[in-house]
């Protein structure tokens, strides 16, 4: 295979591909496509990774932030059959590196137990004990 090309914005083709990925997830399972397009249409910043020679989406995430006190990631997925190739970690790199983020006060994210060791590499850890994260349920999306 040919090395992933990064990419910043997503075709139609390439949002319709996310949307199967977001199908295979527990976390992103229903969400419908009109949603997943203006997720990534609202999205502070989107880093892609395709084929080089289908354009095919094989792995992405995105951030929403001011660009000065916070980040959050949101929906750090790569396709099945290119997971434990390093596409997460460079995915995770390029957010990390992305001169826009460079001077953001934190960047968090959410992720589950078994995740917090893939993250704890790029310099995440758990919030401290008096920090929650909390969430108001909307019927919306």
């Amino acid at each position: 295979m040919n090395e992933p090309e990064p990419v910043e914005t997503l075709t139609e083709p390439q949002i319709e591909q996310l949307h199967e990925l977001y199908q295979g997830e527990w976390w992103s399972k229903g969400r419908s496509l009109e949603a997943t397009r203006d997720a990534v249409k609202n999205s502070s910043l989107v880093f892609g990774y395709v084929e080089p020679l289908s354009g095919r989406l094989i792995g992405f995430c995105r951030v929403l932030t001011d660009f000065t006190f916070r980040a959050t990631v949101y929906d750090v997925i790569v396709a099945p059959e290119f997971r434990g190739q390093g596409l997460g970690q460079r995915i995770m790199k390029a957010v990390l590196a992305h001169p826009r983020l460079q001077r953001v006060g934190s960047i968090t994210l959410a992720c589950t137990k078994l995740m917090t060791h893939f993250y704890e590499r790029f310099g995440f850890s758990t919030m401290p004990d008096d920090v929650v994260w909390m969430r108001r349920p909307c019927d919306a999306a």
